[in-house]
C-alpha cells in the first residue's frame, strides 16, 4: 500500500530536483524503519551519471522543505540516491552499454504481442538487432514494447 505523503514528498523533491538538473525516478516512505526514512531515488536529465555530489545537494535542498513542511511528528532519516540499474534498457547508452548481453525483446506487431529471446546486438532509428541462435533478427523500433535485460540460457 502506498504511503498517503508520498504525493506531497515527490512535489518537494521535484521542486528542489528541478534546479539541480537532476529528475526524481522514484519515493518511498520505509515506515518499519527507526527513525522512519523517506528514500528517493534521482536521475540525471542528461543521462549522466548520478554522483555523490548530485544526492548531497538534492538531500540538502529537499530536507529544508521537508522540515519546513512539518510532514513528520518524529525524527525521519532522508536517503537521496541513484536508482541504480535498470533491468529496463530505454536511452541510447543503454543500448551500447549492454550489447552482447542476453535481453526479452517485447513487442507487438498487427495487434499481437510477442516476446523475442536473443543476445543484444544493437539498435539504430529504426529498427533493434537480436542475435537468435547465430541468426540476425531485426524488429522495427515502432513495434518494440520493451527491451528487457535476462539471465538464463536461450531456449
Amino acid at each position: 500500500m502506498t504511503h498517503a505523503l508520498i504525493p506531497t514528498i515527490r512535489n518537494h523533491a521535484e521542486a528542489a530536483a528541478g534546479s539541480l538538473a537532476l529528475v526524481v525516478s522514484d519515493v518511498a516512505i520505509q515506515a518499519h524503519r527507526q527513525p522512519l526514512a523517506v528514500v528517493v531515488a534521482i536521475r540525471r536529465m542528461d543521462g549522466g551519471d548520478v554522483s555523490i555530489v548530485d544526492c548531497e545537494k538534492l538531500s540538502h535542498r529537499l530536507g529544508v522543505l521537508l522540515d519546513e513542511a512539518e510532514l513528520f511528528a518524529a525524527a525521519f532519516t532522508l536517503e537521496v540516491s541513484s536508482p541504480g540499474l535498470s533491468e529496463n534498457l530505454v536511452s541510447d547508452r543503454d543500448f551500447r552499454s549492454f550489447r552482447g548481453f542476453p535481453v526479452d525483446l517485447h513487442y507487438q506487431r498487427q495487434g499481437h504481442r510477442s516476446v523475442i529471446r536473443g543476445t543484444l546486438m544493437g539498435r539504430d532509428e529504426n529498427v533493434v538487432w537480436l542475435n537468435r541462435r547465430g541468426r540476425i533478427t531485426r524488429v522495427a523500433r515502432g513495434d518494440v514494447l520493451r527491451v528487457r535485460l535476462t539471465t538464463g540460457e536461450f531456449g
